[in-house]
């Protein structure tokens, strides 16, 4: 597909790798795995896409507290794109999934070109940590921009320690954001949101509705139960002073 992307292989002994990442949580856990396979890591924040800019603030300072913890080179590039430019940039592709790729394109690129002009022998990416994003289309635009830029891309697939990257930022304290980054994933973030706290509310009503049920079934059976009791008692006084009566 990409004829002069150049594939690597845990073999090849290069040292040095730039690790794309998109915020303090998702970073944790490539750095930790590239360490033990031996690279050595440089962090580089590069997400024009984060809306808006007090967002991109927090997860910037996410990724400055991962890097201070564990003690890795951060390179930071660049500032939060103004989210009406933004979605006029996506020219009517604003579609979860197609937009994305949009989203991954220009940071791969960065990513690539910095690589490359900075003699780092690889470049990969932090996304490919989350398992909520699109993985595959991550890993073409990555492999793209390598083509494009003569870098060597190293593909990870880093999601089997999802668990162990969640514990480990718990740990070490760092905000985890609600949404992807773009303001329309705000938006949808906000939709999904609502949507859950309405399926919560409607499930403790209908919980609160089946224990009222219940109880009221329960309360039922007990007024039965106990006027069945009240006419054997009659019942057993009546014979009682009919065997009186004809002794």
């Amino acid at each position: 597909m990409f004829g002069a992307f150049r594939s690597l292989s845990p073999a090849c002994a290069m040292p040095r790798i730039l690790l794309h990442v998109c915020c303090g949580p998702c970073s944790l856990m490539p750095i930790v795995r590239l360490r033990e396979e031996g690279w050595e890591v440089t962090a580089f924040f590069y997400n024009p896409n984060i809306h808006p800019q007090d967002e991109w603030m927090r997860r910037l300072e996410a990724m400055r507290q991962a890097a201070d913890a564990l003690n890795v080179p951060l390179m930071e590039e660049g500032e939060a794109v103004v989210p009406a430019f933004w979605v006029k940039a996506l020219d009517g592709t604003l579609e979860e999934g197609e937009r994305c790729r949009l989203c991954y394109r220009p940071r791969m690129e960065r990513t690539a070109e910095r690589a490359t002009a900075l003699g780092f022998e690889a470049f990969t990416s932090s996304l490919l940590y989350s398992v909520y994003q699109h993985h595959e289309t991550i890993r073409a635009e990555a492999e793209r921009a390598a083509e494009h830029c003569g870098a060597a891309f190293l593909y990870r697939d880093f999601r089997p320690w999802w668990r162990d990257g969640i514990a480990l930022c718990r740990e070490l304290g760092l905000y985890r954001q609600k949404w992807c980054g773009c303001i329309l994933s705000r938006r949808e973030a906000l939709i999904q949101q609502e949507a859950a706290a309405r399926r919560k509310a409607a499930e403790q009503e209908a919980k609160r509705e089946r224990a009222a049920r219940l109880a009221a079934e329960a309360e039922e059976r007990r007024r039965r139960r106990e006027a069945a009791e009240a006419k054997k008692r009659l019942r057993e006084k009546w014979a009682l002073m009919r065997g009186a009566l004809q002794g």
